[in-house]
């Protein structure tokens, strides 16, 4: 038995026709309320991506939040309010677009479930990249909801990003589990095996909606939902 169980989301627990498809999206509609608020649309959408490729390279003096307002401030020319109030209203609106490039995952919960039943504690280690809103809004896509988990990682929590082995660190150091006694469960190779395989933290690599970036991954257990169903109850 193991103390952590750690999974990712997008991809592994909620397939995603494509990821491109899910950042074009989610850059057209936000996009859309910025101009609303009369922020020029092409400006803050440069900011917005500025703030979230410096959330990926955060060296952890700072939460990954602070970090991303931090650089889009800067680069917009808006003040922290002023993204604050179209992205929160993005969330609460048209963030739901997003559900129709995601696909019905039946595995989902019995996951979910196996991950309570066989870990002392169960964590969504999605990329800290969004806000606790748009996490819980991705997971009831799949029929589950963020009061199921110990933790989901989340901007304002996390101080690194995937693949930063740190990321990892943080979650382990929060719920006092060393390396040997923690799991995760991904689709990713880059993001969720190799950075777990450095720290010596267990692995199961979900080999349905596979992301290798040209890597080998022949070392890592892996199968599909079958078998990762199987392997869990076994732990």
């Amino acid at each position: 038995m193991k103390k952590l169980i750690l999974c990712d989301l997008d991809n592994t627990l909620l397939p995603l026709h494509t990821q491109e498809k899910f950042v074009e999206l989610w850059f057209r509609d936000i996009a859309v309320i910025f101009a609303a608020y009369g922020i020029d649309p092409a400006l803050a959408a440069g900011a917005m991506d500025d703030g979230c490729r410096a959330m990926i390279f955060n060296d952890g003096r700072k939460k990954n939040l602070d970090v991303f307002y931090d650089v889009a401030c800067a680069k917009s020319g808006c003040t922290r309010g002023q993204l604050e109030s179209v992205i929160d209203r993005y969330y609460a609106t048209t963030f739901s677009n997003v559900k129709q490039l995601t696909q019905a995952n039946p595995y989902a919960l019995r996951i979910a479930r196996l991950m309570r039943r066989q870990a002392e504690y169960a964590v969504i280690a999605t990329m800290p990249m969004f806000p606790i809103e748009a996490c819980d809004a991705r997971l009831r896509w799949t029929g589950l909801n963020a009061g199921m988990f110990d933790l989901v990682t989340t901007c304002d929590f996390s101080s690194y990003c995937k693949p930063n082995p740190l990321y990892y660190t943080q979650i382990m150091e929060r719920f006092g589990v060393g390396a040997k006694d923690a799991l995760m469960i991904g689709n990713d190779v880059r993001e969720d095996m190799e950075p777990c395989e450095k720290l010596g933290v267990d692995t199961f690599l979900v080999t349905e909606h596979l992301l290798d970036h040209g890597r080998d991954y022949a070392r890592f257990r892996q199968g599909g939902y079958p078998e990762l169903i199987a392997f869990l109850e076994t732990v």
